[in-house]
């Protein structure tokens, strides 16, 4: 076609006027004498010759703008996947995590409530967090708050609907621990809301990298839930005494979601918390 397209062209373009005259008479007269069908043909041919470049033109046009749109379709496509996959990964840590939580209630025979972390405080440190978990969930004062890594801290103020908890790392929070390996037992507590100070007897022996839980006195915390990791023994004030800095086993600013052991303190211990 593009053949037949350029000859006609150059015959005018050349100015041979004769023959393009005589060129088409014969043609007209051929045309004339053929049957119907090769006239249909003949037609269709001169027509889709003449129309090719506007229909070529016609036809880029729509396939860029469809391929446009499908391109936008992909973009789409891939944003929602994205999200979906961002989703799922999120629901697989949490199923992980939930795991964790059984064996923790099946350790201490206690009911668990699940908390999200929604707030902390405005202060230099982090030593308060606010769960959307309250009164009506079940959480009361003084209940322990854990992690699937470790002790987290207490109760200290509950409403209808979210509370607040103390953290380990409360200077107002002094906790009594053991010593995994050696079964003494001694006390922690923080100095300056930042870094954990514990005080445990010489004689126990304590190294750098031993492990420290709660030893379940005060009534409050349950025997058991692992607290952190010796990471320095230096002498104290008494002989008869190390102290030693601990790292938690619970990166705090890190805490989403935290468990509240629905456990009250025994009623001596709290009978002593109603009287200061």
């Amino acid at each position: 076609m593009l053949r037949a397209f350029r000859f006609i062209v150059d015959l005018f373009t050349q100015r041979h006027g004769v023959v393009a005259f005589v060129f088409f008479l014969l043609l007209g007269f051929l045309i004339r004498q053929a049957p119907l069908t090769v006239r249909q043909s003949i037609v269709s041919t001169v027509l889709g010759t003449v129309f090719y470049p506007a229909q070529w033109v016609v036809s880029s046009v729509e396939s860029f703008r469809s391929v446009l749109a499908e391109n936008e379709h992909l973009k789409e496509e891939n944003a929602r996947l994205r999200q979906e996959t961002y989703y799922a990964s999120e629901g697989l840590q949490e199923l992980t995590r939930l795991h964790t939580l059984v064996r923790f209630d099946d350790k201490w025979d206690y009911p668990i409530v699940t908390a999200r972390v929604v707030g902390h405080n405005p202060g230099r440190f982090l030593t308060t967090l606010v769960i959307n978990r309250g009164t009506m969930h079940g959480v009361k004062e003084n209940m322990p708050v854990f992690s699937m890594n470790g002790l987290v801290g207490k109760i200290t103020k509950a409403a209808y609907t979210h509370s607040r908890v103390q953290l380990l790392v409360d200077p107002n929070l002094k906790l009594s621990v053991l010593e995994k390996k050696s079964r003494v037992v001694g006390f922690l507590e923080s100095v300056d809301g930042h870094l954990l100070t514990a005080m445990i007897p010489s004689h126990a022996g304590v190294e750098e990298g031993d492990t420290l839980i709660t030893s379940g006195l005060g009534g409050i915390f349950p025997k058991g839930i692992p607290v952190g990791i010796v990471k320095a023994v230096r002498k104290s004030d008494l002989d008869v005494m190390r102290q030693m800095d601990v790292s938690p086993f619970q990166e705090f600013t890190a805490l989403e979601e935290v468990f509240v052991m629905e456990k009250e303190p025994e009623w001596i211990i709290q009978e002593l918390l109603n009287e200061q």
